[in-house]
């Protein structure tokens, strides 16, 4: 494995602004659907290699060559961090697993199908808001915006959920922002006019 993959993975995860609810909640729409887009490519890669232990994050490194994973010092380090970061039990999960999918794909003479980075959409999220959502009934909750959780299966689909670049992400919450507006202000001029 590349230690200079798995060192990138931890630098990118602890540059994330792990509490930040501003931000999370301004960019909740795109986080919802980038959240969406985590569960459709873990899924895809369930699908081609098995169960996991648990659902929804994942350690699909673990799944995929459980011979090949990070420094254990590596991946305490990077959970201490998160956890001192934000205290989400779910970042950390996810961090770990990220971690451990760029020691993975980074050992010479891995062969993985062409299936898109199960971890990118999540990174992608932590880095528009941090941690900012929580589980509540079966849903992934990031305020105005419920993901529903449910199980792998559920989430199979060839067809990505969002294009994963600022400007598709921005332009997302930017859109949603002012339908909601728009909605908000016709519900006053009923309310005035009634």
């Amino acid at each position: 494995m590349s230690s200079d993959a798995v060192q990138s993975m931890v630098d990118r995860l602890k540059a994330v602004n792990w509490k930040s609810p501003g931000e999370a909640f301004e960019k909740g729409y795109s986080r919802a659907a980038l959240m969406q887009e985590y569960f459709r490519r873990a899924a895809l890669w369930i699908n081609a290699y098995g169960e996991p232990r648990r659902w929804p994050f994942v350690d699909l490194a673990e799944i995929v060559n459980p011979d090949i994973r990070a420094d254990p010092a590596v991946i305490a380090d990077i959970e201490d961090f998160i956890d001192d970061a934000c205290g989400s039990s779910y970042a950390m999960d996810g961090g770990s697993a990220a971690v451990q999918w760029a020691a993975l794909t980074s050992t010479p003479g891995v062969q993985l199908p062409p299936l898109p980075d199960p971890y990118e959409p999540l990174l992608r999220l932590y880095e528009r808001g941090g941690v900012g959502f929580s589980f509540a009934n079966g849903f992934i909750d990031f305020g105005m915006i419920m993901v529903p959780r449910g199980n792998w299966r559920m989430h199979l689909s060839p067809t990505p959920a969002v294009e994963l670049s600022d400007e598709a992400l921005d332009s997302l919450d930017a859109r949603k922002w002012a339908e909601i507006n728009a909605l908000a202000e016709r519900s006053n001029q009923s309310t005035n006019h009634g």
